[in-house]
This record gives C-alpha cells, sequence and structure tokens, in this order.
C-alpha cells in the first residue's frame, strides 16, 4: 500500500521512460486543425521562418501549397530537397525522400500531410512511419493533420459527414509529440475563405462546399478538434505531475471525483455529482475502495448497482483494494488530478473520523458533504445485519475453536505457573489473543480477551479459582491485560487483512499476466477465444460465446467458439455493440436476460461481444466483476494486435502483387512487342512487289516470321506454365524414361549458333519416373538460360550421374558466374540480374524450380570452380526400376 502523497511506482516510472524517450528522439511538433483550409500549412512555415532567423538548419521535405499565393510566399529563404520519384501504375508520383533528409540532417524538416499514404514501393507504407524513423534518427519535425485523419475519430467524423476517412495515423502517435499547436478558425471564416479561392480551385472547391464544408459539418468538428487537444494538454500535464511528485493537485480544470461503497445512499451521491460535473463541465470520477470488510449478499448487490450507475452516468470506474481508505482517496485525487471530492454525510463516529482525516490530508481539494435520509426500519436491519457478518462471523464455529484453543493454553500455562509465574502466564494469554487477532474476526478477538482475561483471573491470579484481586497492581494488570488484548487483537487483525488484500492484488496480477502471456503466443482470432473461453471458464466456472465483427464492422448470430444463439441472446448483443455499453444480467439494462453481453472495446470501435453465462445462484462481486472486465480488455487488446498484424501482412502481400503485376506487365508488353514487331515487319515487306518476285527475300522473311513466333510462343508458354504450377493444377503424367534420351531429345530441338553442348553421362542407363514433357521443358529454359548468359563458341556441358538414392543433373556455362549474394534470388519470379542480356521475363528459371519440385526434387546454382562460369543441379529422386520393366 502506498503511503499518502507518495505516487504510484509504475505510473511514474513508465512516464519516466517516456521522457528519456522523448529526450533521445528529435522534437515533435504538430500543426492541428480541424479540416484542410484553416491555415495549418502556413503557420508551420511561420514557425520554420521563425527559427531559421536564429540561424536553425531547415529543410522542406515535402510541402503542399495548393496552389495558395501567399502560402509559397512562405516558402523564400527555405531549403527544398527533390522529392523522389516513384513509377507506379504508368504515372510518375513524387514521395518523400527519407534518405535525403537522414544525409543532410538538418535541425528541423518541414513535412505537410501526416497521413498520407505512400506509393507502393516506398520504404513505408505511411508517411508518419517516415516521420518515426526521422524523429529516431534525432531530428525535429514540423508537420501538420487533420482531425478527420485521428485513428479513434474517423469513425466519428463518418457519422457526422457520411464520408469515410481511408488515410489515419494511430492515436499513439500524439505520446511523441512535444507540441501539439491547435490552428483554429469560425467556421463561417472557413467557408468564406473558401468561396475566395483560399482554401481550393476551381470545380475541387464546388465540390468541397456541396459536400464536407457546411456550417454544420464544420462546427462539430470544430468541437471535436478542441476536446482532442485538450485531452491531450491534459494528458501531458498529469505526466509532469507525476515526475514532479506534487504534494498536491494543479487546479487547471475541474475534476470531480465521488466516494462509492455498498450503502444505499451512494445512488444519490452519484447522481449530485453527475449534476455536479454536467454543470462545471468537468470530468468525473466514481471510485470504490474494497478494504477487507465481508459484505453481505443484500451489501454486494447494492454495491454493484451503484458502480453500474456510476458507468452509465458516465463516470470513469476505478476499484482498488486499501485497507486505508483515507490514503487511497488522497492518492487516487493526486494521481488524477482530482479538485473536488463528493461524500455523503457520515451517521457513525468512526466515520466522522475517517473524514476529519482526510479533510487535513487533502488541503487543497474541496469536499462536498451531501446530505442523507435516514434509513427505514427495514433497511437498518439489513445494514446492522451486514456489519454483524462481518464483525462477528457467521455461526458459532469460531468461537468453539476459540474456546478449544484457550483451553489448551490453560492446560499448558498450568503446569507452566510453577516455573514462570502467574504474572508471565498473562502474557502467554496475551500472545493466544494475538494469534486469534491473525486467525479470525472482531466477535472471538473480543470474546478471546474478555475469556482469557477471566480465565487468568479465576486460575492463576490469587486467590486463585476466584475472580477477587488482592493486589492493586495486579488489578492493574488485568485492565491492560484487557485493554493490550483488544488493542493487540484488532492491530493482528488489520494486518491480517492487508495480507489479503495484497494476496487479492497479487493473484488478479499474476492472472492476468499469465493471461497475456497465454495471448501473446495466440497465432489467430480462433485460438485468442479458446484461450479467454478457457480461462473465464476456470475463475468463474461459466461458459461464455463471443461473436466477433466482420470487415464490415457487423456481427451475426454465428460464435466463433460455439455455433448461434438465440435471437434474444443476438438482440441482447446488438444492443450492447451499437451502445458499447454492457448489457443484460446484473446490468440496469434488460436485467431479465440469461447472460451478460460485454463489448470488446478498443480505440475507436468494439470488435466483438462476449456473452457471459453465470450461475444465477450466485451473484458476481465487484472484484470478480473488474477482473472479468480485465479480461475483456485484455482480448479486446489481443484481438486488434492481431488484426493489425493480419492487415501489414495483406498490405505487404497486396504490394508484392501489385509489383509482380507491374513487373510481369512490363516485362510481357516488351517481350511481346519485339515478335510482334518483326512479324509485322515481315509481313509489310512480305506485300512488296519487289520481294514476292526473289525467293531468296521470301526465305529470309519466313525464317524471321517463324523466329518470332517461335519467341513469342515460347514467353506465352512460359506464362501458361507458371499460371498452371501457382493455381495448383499442374498434374504429372509419369511414365519411366532415360534421363540421357531426354537430354538428347532436347538437345536436338535446339538450334546452336556458335554454341556446343556436350553430353556426359557418370552413371549410364539412369531412369527416371517422370512427367517426360514437363521435364524436357525444364531442361530446355535451363539450357537456354546457360546459352543466353555464356560468350559465343562456349561449350555447355550436361552431366548426368546417379548417387545412392539420387539422380543429378548438371549444367555447365561458360558465363561471367553470378554473384554470391544473387544466388539464392535467380529462382524468384520475374528476377533477372543486373545487365542481363534482352528477351525473356524473368520466368524461365522460376518454372524450372515449379517443375522440379513439383517431381519432389530441388535446384540450386553455384559458381564453378575450375573457370568461369555457373553449375546448375537438379537433384532428383530415384526409384528401383520395376522387375517387367528392367527385363525389357
Amino acid at each position: 500500500m502506498n503511503e499518502i502523497g507518495r505516487p504510484d511506482p509504475d505510473k511514474l516510472l513508465a512516464q519516466l521512460k517516456k521522457e528519456e524517450i522523448k529526450n533521445k528522439k528529435g522534437s515533435f511538433r504538430i500543426f492541428f486543425g480541424m479540416c484542410p483550409g484553416v491555415g495549418k500549412t502556413y503557420a508551420m512555415l511561420g514557425a520554420a521562418q521563425e527559427q531559421y532567423r536564429i540561424g536553425k538548419k531547415i529543410l522542406v521535405g515535402v510541402v503542399e501549397t495548393h496552389g495558395r499565393i501567399e502560402t509559397e510566399k512562405m516558402l523564400e529563404g527555405l531549403t527544398l530537397i527533390p522529392q523522389r520519384s516513384v513509377s507506379y501504375r504508368n504515372k510518375i508520383i513524387f514521395e518523400l525522400d527519407i534518405d535525403k533528409i537522414l544525409e543532410i540532417r538538418p535541425d528541423i524538416v518541414l513535412i505537410d500531410e501526416l497521413a498520407h499514404t505512400n506509393a507502393p514501393g516506398s520504404r513505408h507504407n505511411k508517411r508518419y512511419q517516415d516521420v518515426i524513423e526521422i524523429l529516431d534518427a534525432g531530428i525535429s519535425v514540423y508537420t501538420t493533420l487533420n482531425v478527420q485523419h485521428i485513428e479513434s475519430r474517423a469513425d466519428i467524423v463518418q457519422q457526422i459527414t457520411g464520408i469515410q476517412v481511408r488515410e489515419t495515423v494511430p492515436d499513439s502517435l500524439w505520446d511523441l509529440a512535444d507540441q501539439v499547436e491547435l490552428i483554429d478558425i469560425s467556421p463561417q471564416e472557413l467557408i468564406k475563405r473558401l468561396k475566395d479561392g483560399k482554401v481550393y480551385l476551381g470545380d475541387r472547391a464546388l465540390r468541397a462546399e456541396e459536400n464536407f464544408f457546411k456550417e454544420a459539418y464544420l462546427i462539430a468538428l470544430r468541437e471535436i478538434s478542441l476536446r482532442f487537444t485538450a485531452e491531450k494538454v491534459d494528458h501531458d500535464l498529469q505526466g509532469h505531475l507525476s515526475i514532479k511528485q506534487l504534494s498536491s493537485p494543479w487546479n487547471t480544470n475541474e475534476r470531480l471525483m465521488v466516494a462509492v461503497s455498498h450503502s444505499p445512499h451512494s445512488a444519490k451521491l452519484i447522481r449530485s455529482a453527475r449534476r455536479m460535473a454536467f454543470s462545471l463541465e468537468a470530468p468525473w470520477i466514481a471510485i470504490h475502495i474494497d478494504n477487507g470488510i465481508i459484505l453481505n449478499p443484500f451489501d454486494q448487490s447494492t454495491l454493484l448497482q451503484n458502480m453500474n450507475l456510476a458507468q452509465e452516468l458516465g463516470a470513469e470506474l476505478i476499484s482498488l483494494y486499501d485497507s486505508d481508505v483515507v490514503a487511497a482517496l488522497n492518492r487516487v485525487a493526486l494521481e488524477k488530478n482530482v479538485t473536488q471530492i463528493i461524500l455523503g454525510r457520515p451517521e457513525r463516529r468512526t466515520f466522522k473520523t475517517l473524514l476529519n482525516k482526510l479533510i487535513q490530508n487533502t488541503q487543497f481539494v474541496d469536499i462536498h458533504i451531501i446530505r442523507q435520509e435516514k434509513d427505514s426500519a427495514e433497511l437498518k436491519n439489513k445494514r446492522i445485519f451486514s456489519v454483524s457478518a462481518d464483525a462477528f462471523t457467521n455461526g458459532p464455529v469460531p468461537y468453539f475453536h476459540t474456546l478449544y484453543f484457550l483451553a489448551f493454553v490453560t492446560l499448558v500455562s498450568y503446569f507452566l505457573n510453577p516455573f514462570l509465574g502467574y504474572r508471565a502466564i498473562g502474557f502467554i494469554y496475551l500472545m493466544a489473543v494475538i494469534v486469534i487477532g491473525f486467525r479470525s474476526t472482531l466477535g472471538p478477538i473480543l470474546f478471546s480477551a474478555f475469556s482469557g482475561g477471566l480465565i487468568w483471573n479465576y486460575i492463576f491470579i490469587p486467590p486463585v479459582f476466584t475472580f477477587n484481586i488482592s493486589e492493586t497492581e495486579d488489578k492493574m494488570m488485568s485492565i491492560a491485560f484487557l485493554l493490550i488484548g483488544i488493542l493487540s487483537g484488532f492491530l493482528a487483525r488489520k494486518t491480517k487483512t492487508k495480507e489479503k488484500l495484497l494476496i487479492l492484488r497479487e493473484n488478479k496480477t499474476h492472472i492476468l499476466f499469465d493471461l497475456l502471456k497465454d495471448f501473446s503466443s495466440a497465432m489467430s482470432i480462433q485460438a485468442l477465444c479458446n484461450l479467454a473461453e478457457k480461462n473465464i471458464q476456470n475463475l468463474f466456472n461459466a461458459p461464455i460465446k463471443i461473436l466477433i465483427a466482420n470487415e464490415k464492422n457487423l456481427i451475426s448470430r454465428k460464435t466463433i467458439n460455439t455455433g448461434d444463439i438465440s435471437s434474444k441472446e443476438f438482440a441482447l448483443a446488438l444492443w450492447s455493440f451499437d451502445n458499447k455499453k454492457p448489457a443484460g444480467w446484473s446490468t440496469q439494462t434488460l436485467s431479465e436476460s440469461r447472460c451478460m453481453s460485454m463489448p470488446l472495446i478498443v480505440p475507436g470501435k468494439v470488435l466483438g461481444i462476449i456473452l457471459f453465462y453465470p450461475e444465477l445462484k450466485n451473484n458476481l462481486t465487484i472484484e470478480e466483476k473488474n477482473l472479468l472486465n480485465s479480461i475483456c480488455i485484455q482480448l479486446g487488446n489481443a484481438i486488434e494486435h492481431l488484426m493489425l498484424q493480419e492487415q501489414k501482412q495483406d498490405i505487404k502481400l497486396l504490394q508484392e502483387s501489385e509489383k509482380l503485376h507491374q513487373t510481369l506487365l512490363n516485362s510481357i508488353s516488351h517481350e511481346m512487342r519485339i515478335p510482334l514487331t518483326s512479324i509485322m515487319g515481315s509481313v509489310s515487306a512480305l506485300q512488296d512487289t519487289n520481294v514476292q518476285n526473289d525467293p531468296k527475300k521470301i526465305n529470309i522473311l519466313n525464317t524471321e516470321l517463324l523466329d518470332s513466333c517461335e519467341r513469342l510462343n515460347s514467353v506465352i508458354e512460359n506464362i501458361l506454365d507458371m499460371n498452371r504450377l501457382n493455381s495448383g493444377l499442374l498434374t504429372l503424367k509419369k511414365e519411366w524414361v532415360e534421363v540421357a534420351d531426354v537430354i538428347e531429345s532436347v538437345i536436338s530441338q535446339i538450334k546452336l549458333k556458335g554454341h556446343k553442348i556436350e553430353l556426359i553421362e557418370k552413371s549410364s542407363k539412369v531412369y527416371l519416373s517422370c512427367d517426360e514433357r514437363l521435364l524436357e521443358h525444364a531442361l530446355m529454359n535451363l539450357f537456354f538460360n546457360a546459352i543466353a548468359y555464356s560468350h559465343n563458341s562456349s561449350t555447355i556441358t550436361v552431366e548426368i550421374e546417379r548417387l545412392y538414392k539420387k539422380i543429378l543433373i548438371n549444367v555447365l556455362d561458360e558465363g561471367l558466374g553470378i554473384p554470391n549474394d544473387k544466388l539464392a534470388l535467380i529462382f524468384d519470379k520475374f528476377y533477372r540480374l543486373p545487365g542481363s542480356p534482352t528477351g525473356g521475363v524473368g520466368l524461365g528459371l522460376s518454372i524450372v524450380k515449379g517443375i522440379v519440385e513439383a517431381h519432389n526434387g530441388t535446384i540450386y546454382a553455384h559458381n564453378r570452380i575450375d573457370k568461369q562460369g555457373t553449375i546448375f543441379t537438379i537433384e532428383l529422386p530415384w526409384l528401383e526400376l520395376p522387375v517387367k520393366l528392367g527385363e525389357i
């Protein structure tokens, strides 16, 4: 338990780490506005000019002026770096040159439009990721951002304007910002600027006025931006207060806190706090402190109702364990910068003492005492029973145990009395009371103190076996025994209560730690839900059903773990999903339902619903409900993390697909244009009457036509083969062939122009079970590759060898060889070595690999040692030749 005024060490450490990280990075300044046209870029350039005049090195990375003359004038004197050009879909797109910025290393770099999405092929998918890398390098960044591009506010903006925002930045980016400067103008002034052509020009301005730039929309966006900026400032202030370890809050803004207990009068306190918070337009907190008192079912139910009421009225709920209520209230008030605390007027003196202590220790916080009505007779009976339940324990069993223990102590003391004396025996009874204080509640403690005193007096204090005490000193000792015994028992009980609270905290922390560890190892949403179901079943002995929203942010009746749910349960889940609040059993909404619906909320959206089916005979305690809520929060965060990973992977695959698509189009268009151009030229020439009368020219043109058609056919065959390999439609028609015969057949089909192919059989009569046509196609591509990369008149050697259970086919060329770092890339689709000769789309070796692997083989390449060149090795499995085939 923390002492009064002592900050939470975990929060303090987190804030110090955050400050340490910021100190290592460049400063980050965001010029923030409600929408385009408010003057963010102009303000950013103005701030940059101020820094430039005092000698700072300013670099303009990206600034979008949109043709505004006054904005363009603000660029005068600043250094602009050329943007990097990226080719995408036959268009040239200019992007931020991050490498140039890191090379120049200015003091400040200006980067406009933080939420911009980079063109495919860029280092990062988003511009804000470029900014993070620049900040990590120690370079300061000035940037601009609109409120609709904040991830948690995008849905709200879409609901207001009906316009879907596709480019967003995560809210966590705000934690990196050292300064957020709000650029604010009235909606009327902004609309006037739009009409004057100072925001957009031409048709774009007309479209903006008809859609986004409506006064009602702009008013709403302005409020959202103002509130979001205020939250950022408030969050930063609380961080500074944690580091400074102040003994009192800073009253920069009113913040209320109401103490909630199991008293029926707490509902009135909560409503009063809501009214005061509404009048002050201030946030408010409802806090419950569990000080170890055991509540009866009536009080537990009342406490849950009070907590639900506070949540429905918009309070931030805080529940914690602490035996010192005053210290806990004061600590939370300091951490949350609370300015006003709301309490009920106490009726008992003990609570009045507690109130006085709170007033003394919160000198800089206003405390409001709300009048309470007196309890009815029925309510008093329930309240008295509630106190007695904790004080005297249900049933006589603890009193019998106490009596047996005192009897045992008496028996031991009777034999020790001759050696120790009756006064020392009193200390033995005093220790017995302390032991009972550690083991029992208030009733047994009082019983043991009075019973122990009477037994000591009757049996041991002279005159024995009477209650008379002759010596004044012994009378004082008896009175002291009684007082010290009661006090020691109370202190022991308080120590035990603190120990119990610490154990509860540790158990909850251990449960959440194990759950987070399990969640971190889950590789799918199904696995996460199974883990959550298993843990909740073990902790609460209650089943759950989980609904996950789809890509369109809709949920269906089909659960992720147990199938469909009933219509009533689905209606309950829909209400909870739409309103982002718990509903059903033990809540104030649809409370007659069999189950409780709890939304899985992450910043900005609801990912799904958990339907919790409790045992109706048992109500959840406040601790159990808090634990269940914590599990829901952790499950939601884990699902969001997994979804973000999947989205990142999908984006990466999409980028790769776009890259391959573009490469394929470029390669095919180039490869098909060359033979088509030759074909068109030859056909045009054949129409010439002079050519028609010359048989030699006709033969030459026919040869060129045939070569061009063969080249075109080769390209098309490669594309079709690659399509069959990728789709899995390629089926092998295996038959037994002699490898040497297949190779000789391939060599006979190749038109050699200056090259020579030599076949060496290191093992004779090597038979292979394969698809002969596909194997010929693979070898053909391999030979064509060797010819293309070897000089004229070179020799290409083919070796056949059988080694134990493998058949090796080596193709050796006399080319320039392959760089070692490129050997693993040459079998990738569309990959061509730098400086490769014209011709081919980079599919030949990839097709060879696909065909070889379809035969359960492997192919690899390495450079020759004896001379310059490359060796391609195909390894295929060797099988025993069938008997009948071997006899032929």
